[in-house]
C-alpha cells in the first residue's frame, strides 16, 4: 500500500511540474484520487475532494507525515481524519521548496485492496499449484506406469533386472532396490529349484523301478521311464485311460478308494513278467505315490536257488548213497575180487563227490569275488598249465590235443587263473562226453581289444534245443546218451560265469556230433 501511495504522489508531482499554471482544479477535476497540496506553514492550498471547503480545514503543519516530509522529503502515517472522520493512510512528498503533496486513502479500502490482492494471489497460486500438481501427477503416473511395466516384464520373463530407475527419485529408487533385491533372491531360488528338479529327475530316472504320482483327480503328476512298458503311449495324463494293464489300474483304484497304503504282486501274462506294486497315500497333499518293480529276475533267481538246492541234495545224495551201500557190502563180502570192485566203486563215488564239492567252491568263489587280474603271460605257460592239469585224462583217453595260435606276440594279457579254469573245464567236457578217441583243437586269435578262443571236439554233441540250457547249473543233455558219464553238471556254469566276469561272451554250436565252444575275453 505504501508503494501504491508513493507512486500516486510522484505521478501527481510530475503532472504538476509539467503544468506549472497552478490551476489544480482544472488539472485534476476528473481524478478519483484523494490528495492535498499543503504549504510549508501547514495551510491547505488544494484538496481534490474538498476544494470548496479548504478554508475551513485545519492547519496541517503538525501532521506526522508533513513533519517527516519536511525533514526527509517523504512521510507516511495512519490516523483518523478530522475532515472525513475515517481511518486514513497518508503519504506526504515535497512538491517544491514551498509546497508538499499529501496522498491519502481510506484504511478500509486499503485493507480491502490488500485482501483482494491477497485473494487474487492465493487463487492464482492455488490454480498454478493445482495445474502443477495435476501435471506432475500425470507425469508421475505415466513415469511410474512405464517403470512398473518394465519391472513387470522383467519379472515375467525371469530375466536379471537392469537399472531402470534413477537415484534422483529417492522413494522410487528405494522401492526399486527392494524389488531388485527380491528379484535377485527369486532368480537364485528359481535356479536352485531348477537344479533340485534336475537332481530329482536324475534320481527318479536312475532307480530300477517305475514311479507314478497321481493326484486326487486321477491325473498323473509325475512318472519316470523305468516302466514305459505299461503305458499305451508315452504322453500319459490319466492312468485309467493310458495304462494298458487292468491289474495295475485295479490296484491304483483300490488304494485311492480306501486311502490306505497297500502292496501287491501281479503277473502280466502277455509279457510274462512278475511285478511288485506298492502304493502310499500322502494325506497332506491328497496325492498317491505308486512304485512298480519288475521282479521277474528275482523270481527266476529264487526258482534257480530252489532248483539248485534240490539238485545239490540229489547230486550229493547219489555218491553218498553208493559209498554207504558199498561200505556195508564191503564188510559182508569175503571174496577179494568183489571187495576190490567195491573199493573201486567207493573211490570213484568219493572222487565224484570231491569234484562236486570243488565245483561248488569254485562257483562260490566266482560269485563272491568280481576282481579280474589282467597281466602279461607267455602263451606257453598257459598251454603247459592246461596240459599238466589234464595229463592223466589225456593219457588215459589218448586225447589228440592241438593248438592253433594267431597272436601278435607270445605274451597275452589275460587273467591267468580264470582263463586256465575256463579252458580246463571245456577240454575236460570234450574228453568226458566222447565215446571215441577224443580230438580236441584249441584256436586262439588276437583282435583289436580282445581275444577270441575256441574249443572244438569230435564228441557226442547235443541237440540244438540243449544249447540254450547248457550253461544252467546241473543241466545235462539227454541222460540216455550220458548215463555213463561222470560229470557234475556245474562245469559249464562255471565257464559261463568266468567268461562274463572277464568281460566276454560265449557261444556254443553243435549238430548231434561234435561241439564248438567260442568265447571272447577283453585284453
Amino acid at each position: 500500500m505504501e508503494n501504491s501511495l508513493r507512486n500516486d504522489a510522484y505521478l501527481i508531482k510530475n503532472i504538476i511540474l509539467q503544468n506549472p499554471s497552478g490551476n489544480y482544479g482544472d488539472l485534476f477535476k476528473k481524478t478519483q484520487k484523494r490528495f492535498t497540496i499543503i504549504g510549508l506553514d501547514g495551510e491547505v492550498l488544494f484538496d481534490s475532494m474538498e476544494e470548496k471547503s479548504i478554508d475551513s480545514m485545519e492547519n496541517h503543519h503538525n501532521r506526522p507525515e508533513i513533519l517527516s516530509a519536511l525533514k526527509n522529503n517523504e512521510g507516511i502515517s495512519t490516523r483518523k481524519s478530522e475532515t472525513t472522520k475515517k481511518e486514513m493512510i497518508y503519504f506526504a512528498l515535497k512538491l517544491n521548496p514551498s509546497q508538499i503533496i499529501r496522498v491519502s486513502v481510506i484504511s478500509n479500502n486499503a485493507l480491502r485492496h490488500v485482501k483482494l490482492s491477497t485473494y487474487i494471489h492465493i487463487i492464482l497460486f492455488s490454480l498454478l499449484n493445482l495445474f502443477a500438481l495435476i501435471s506432475y501427477r500425470f507425469y508421475l503416473k505415466r513415469y511410474l506406469f512405464e517403470r512398473i511395466d518394465q519391472i513387470k516384464k522383467m519379472l515375467e520373463d525371469g530375466n536379471e533386472i537392469k537399472e531402470v530407475v534413477s537415484k534422483d527419485d529417492r522413494w522410487l529408487f528405494k522401492f526399486w532396490e527392494v524389488i531388485k533385491e527380491w528379484q535377485d533372491n527369486n532368480l537364485k531360488n528359481i535356479e536352485k529349484l531348477k537344479l533340485e528338479k534336475v537332481k530329482l529327475n536324475n534320481i527318479i530316472s536312475s532307480v530300477d523301478m517305475g514311479i507314478i504320482l497321481v493326484d486326487s483327480e486321477k491325473k498323473i503328476k509325475l512318472k519316470n521311464d523305468a516302466i514305459n512298458f505299461i503305458y499305451i503311449k508315452e504322453d500319459i495324463k490319466n492312468y485309467k485311460k493310458d495304462i494298458k494293464y487292468p491289474e495295475i489300474i485295479k490296484f491304483i483304484d483300490r488304494l485311492i478308494s480306501k486311502k490306505e497304503n497297500n502292496i501287491s504282486e501281479v503277473y502280466l501274462e502277455d509279457i510274462q513278467k512278475y511285478i511288485l506294486l506298492r502304493g502310499k497315500y500322502m494325506k497332506s497333499r491328497e496325492e498317491y505315490l505308486f512304485t512298480i518293480k519288475d521282479i521277474t529276475r528275482d523270481r527266476e533267481t529264487l526258482e534257480i536257488q530252489k532248483n539248485f538246492i534240490t539238485n545239490v541234495g540229489h547230486e550229493l545224495k547219489t555218491p553218498l548213497t553208493n559209498i554207504t551201500g558199498y561200505l556195508v557190502a564191503l564188510r559182508e563180502e569175503e571174496d577179494s575180487h568183489k571187495r576190490d570192485k567195491f573199493i573201486n566203486t567207493i573211490e570213484r563215488n568219493a572222487l565224484k563227490l570231491d569234484n562236486i564239492l570243488m565245483d561248488f567252491l569254485n562257483l562260490s568263489k566266482i560269485e563272491s569275488s568280481k576282481v579280474v587280474n589282467l597281466a602279461p603271460i607267455h602263451v606257453n605257460l598257459l598251454i603247459d598249465e592246461i596240459n599238466r592239469s589234464l595229463e592223466n585224462q589225456i593219457e588215459l583217453k589218448k586225447v589228440d590235443l592241438s593248438y592253433k595260435l594267431d597272436l601278435q606276440s607270445d605274451y597275452i594279457r589275460i587273467d591267468f587263473e580264470k582263463t586256465t579254469m575256463i579252458l580246463k573245464n571245456l577240454i575236460e567236457n570234450a574228453i568226458i562226453y566222447n565215446v571215441n578217441t577224443p580230438r580236441i583243437k584249441i584256436t586262439m586269435e588276437e583282435k583289436f581289444d580282445k581275444y577270441k578262443i575256441s574249443v572244438k571236439d569230435n564228441g557226442i554233441g547235443m541237440n540244438k534245443s540243449d544249447t540254450y540250457k547248457i550253461f544252467d547249473r546241473f543241466y545235462r543233455v539227454d541222460k540216455a546218451r550220458t548215463s555213463n558219464v561222470a560229470g557234475t553238471g556245474l562245469g559249464l556254469s562255471i565257464v559261463y560265469e568266468l567268461v562274463h566276469l572277464c568281460g566276454g561272451d560265449i557261444d556254443v554250436k553243435s549238430n548231434k556230433k561234435g561241439t564248438l565252444f567260442t568265447f571272447t575275453m577283453i585284453k
